[in-house]
């Protein structure tokens, strides 16, 4: 009998999954923030800055801007790609609060659609 390795099958991991809470509209900057880094566009969307922009951000501001509903082509995804782009954008301004009447209704107006399609609940995409 030998002590050397065997050939046993090692246990599959199981993927574990992390939920994260969307912060309620009313939440504070802080909080909208960081919910917003739980999700990595430039991985689950694209490499590219200016396609999240085109595809997700510019879209979904845009919509905000207008008091348009963020629903139609902006699924879970796109709203989750533009709220990353943000808050990527206020993490290199070095912004400790909303920088504009604008950027704070965004970051409401995203949060709110997202708890109201998904009870609340998304899955931490970092």
């Amino acid at each position: 009998m030998s002590d050397g390795p065997r050939n046993v099958p090692h246990k599959k991991q199981l993927a574990v999954s992390r939920r994260v809470r969307v912060p309620g509209p009313d939440a504070d900057w802080a909080a909208l923030h960081a919910f917003a880094q739980t999700f990595d566009a430039a991985f689950f969307l694209s490499s590219s800055t200016a396609t999240i922009v085109q595809l997700a951000y510019r879209p979904a501001f845009e919509a905000v801007e207008r008091g348009e509903h963020l629903g139609g082509d902006l699924g879970i995804t796109l709203l989750r790609a533009a709220l990353w782009f943000q808050a990527r954008s206020d993490t290199f301004a070095g912004a400790s609060d909303f920088s504009s009447p604008e950027v704070e209704r965004f970051y409401r107006a995203v949060c709110e659609e997202l708890h109201t399609r998904t009870h609340g609940w998304v899955e931490d995409a970092t």
